[in-house]
């Protein structure tokens, strides 16, 4: 088996200031999409020009005024988060402190001298605040098919190994945010003829450990040998990538087939009886038809309950998926709430397939839509609230409509998100989240969809 190199993203994050550089607090948890909480110092506005660029490895930086010579303090922030059966969800306390060296006469909390064109809407502001981010592991349930067409070639190797390479090296990085099963199809007859998997039957003459008997139209249920149960993310790749001289378990069965309805049924079996936090992606990866007693209505049903539930179903065809499978992947993909199937050109698009699906799947937010501000902010009538999604930063409104927006209190102590605004940053869907003083000019956060 292929060694894969292990690796964390990180992110940066560039914070500008009008007149004077400003000063600006990060986060980083060594992934690109944690959230973070960012307080500023100085006129934010939409000249970027003469920006203090922040960024690095898994730091908490504070960092002074850079004119002043103050590096500032630093902090180490975790990252990495123990996974037992089921990841516990992690949580890291922080406290914006004070922004290091400030201009002379200006204190925490209180307006400085104007530093953009407008004196009543610009000027610089520090604010102390202390929010607590939850890091909520996530669960992935991989269907693979191990019939026998899986044995033929892709990019020079068998298209089960180079599936296999992929699933490891993608989820690697996130192992430790993650809780993993597979149910492969088919499984095997026990009492079948053994035979190699390898159709040259090379293979095998000089690794009689990897004979195994024949397929059928069967599927075992999670719990069996010959599956593997959801488990901490580091202990399932072990067992998935199994040992040299015996077949790793995702190895095609000779002669098998593929019955998908059955593996369907079999991983919704397994869903109903585990217990998971966060979120939970189904991953179906295939190369062809599923036959057998194929019944399309039982498997849209159940990816469609899946979906109901929150649980998205992504389908991946391998090559070989051609004519009527073609719409059979897409009809499940479009019931499971991913739209059409995914069909990578190449070994290295399936990784990054794989590696943008398992990102979905953890995800970093706000424990609380309550922020409070210590001091309180001078005129909170002039605070912006900015949100960062997609590397984008947005100017959030206060009345979003549909019940969403944001309020501070009379006396600049309390900021509080609403309804779907409260939903999207306690759910990770934004990067960062910061108050900015005055002078912003970005773009606006477009309103929440109507309920249906």
């Amino acid at each position: 088996m292929q060694t894969t190199q292990r690796w964390a993203n990180t992110g940066s994050r560039n914070a500008a200031g009008g007149g004077r550089a400003a000063t600006t607090l990060n986060w980083n948890f060594g992934l690109a999409s944690a959230p973070l909480l960012a307080l500023a110092i100085g006129c934010a506005a939409g000249d970027s020009s003469g920006g203090d660029t922040r960024g690095g490895s898994d730091n908490l930086g504070l960092t002074g005024d850079p004119s002043s010579g103050d590096p500032g303090a630093t902090a180490s922030s975790p990252s990495s988060f123990g996974n037992s059966s089921t990841p516990a969800a992690a949580t890291t306390t922080t406290t914006v402190a004070d922004g290091g060296a400030l201009e002379d006469g200006c204190e925490v909390g209180e307006r400085c001298g104007p530093v953009g064109p407008d004196p009543d809407d610009c000027g610089s502001l520090t604010l102390e605040s202390e929010a607590e981010i939850v890091e909520l592991p996530g669960n992935v349930l991989l269907v693979f098919d191990r019939s026998g067409s899986m044995a033929q070639e892709w990019n020079g190797q068998p298209r089960w190994e180079v599936a296999g390479q992929a699933i490891d090296a993608a989820l690697t990085p996130l192992s430790d945010r993650l809780t993993i099963g597979s149910v492969f199809f088919p499984s095997s007859d026990p009492d079948g003829e053994l035979l190699c998997p390898d159709p040259t039957g090379i293979a095998c003459a000089f690794v009689p450990g990897l004979l195994v008997p024949a397929g059928t139209c069967s599927v075992n249920p999670i719990t069996e040998i010959d599956q593997i149960d959801f488990s901490p993310g580091p202990s399932f790749l072990t067992t998935f990538v199994g040992q040299a001289m015996t077949a790793p378990l995702y190895a095609p069965v000779p002669q098998g087939r593929t019955p998908l309805k059955e593996a369907l049924q079999e991983a919704n079996t397994a869903l109903n009886a585990a217990t998971l936090d966060g979120i939970t992606s189904v991953v179906v990866i295939t190369d062809g038809e599923p036959n057998c007693e194929w019944d399309a209505a039982t498997s849209l049903q159940i990816v469609g309950d899946w979906a109901a539930q929150g649980i998205r179903t992504y389908v991946v065809g391998l090559p070989g998926v051609n004519g009527n499978a073609t719409a059979v992947l897409n009809d499940l993909a479009m019931t499971g709430g991913t739209g059409q199937y995914i069909s990578p050109a190449d070994p290295g698009a399936l990784e990054q397939a794989l590696r943008d699906i398992a990102t979905e799947t953890v995800r970093s937010g706000f424990d609380s839509c309550d922020i409070i501000i210590d001091p309180p902010a001078e005129a909170p009538d002039k605070l912006h609230l900015v949100v960062t999604e997609g590397g984008k930063d947005q100017d959030v409104a206060r009345d979003l409509g549909e019940g969403a927006g944001w309020t501070i209190t009379d006396d600049g102590s309390s900021v509080t998100l609403e309804g779907a605004l409260c939903d999207d940053a306690t759910d990770g869907r934004f990067e960062a989240l910061r108050f900015e003083f005055g002078c912003v000019d970005l773009p606006p956060l477009p309103p929440p969809m109507p309920p249906e």
